[in-house]
């Protein structure tokens, strides 16, 4: 599973899209697991398990790596839940 160090914004269904691109006013913890990400689905056979820290606490899933097509950016996405209760 990968953590990763950024604090994301989900959806109101939950669901995450972080594009990987390079966009003006990036942060360096963005950028690192975006590399981070890229391994992880390289290793996963273009998906990876993520614990994401959102704005509504932590939270698990699994993200899809998105290659790029001909106009569309390169980005991973999916569907994130509550961890269990322990």
């Amino acid at each position: 599973m990968l953590t990763l160090q950024g604090k994301y914004q989900v959806a109101q269904n939950k669901r995450l899209t972080i594009f990987a691109e390079p966009r003006a006013r990036q942060s360096a913890t963005l950028d690192l697991d975006i590399q981070a990400l890229r391994s992880a689905c390289d290793v996963g056979g273009g998906c990876c398990v993520v614990h994401v820290l959102t704005q509504h606490g932590p939270m698990l899933g699994t993200l899809t790596e998105k290659k790029p097509r001909k106009f569309s950016e390169w980005q991973f996405e999916g569907h994130l839940s509550f961890p269990p209760r322990e």
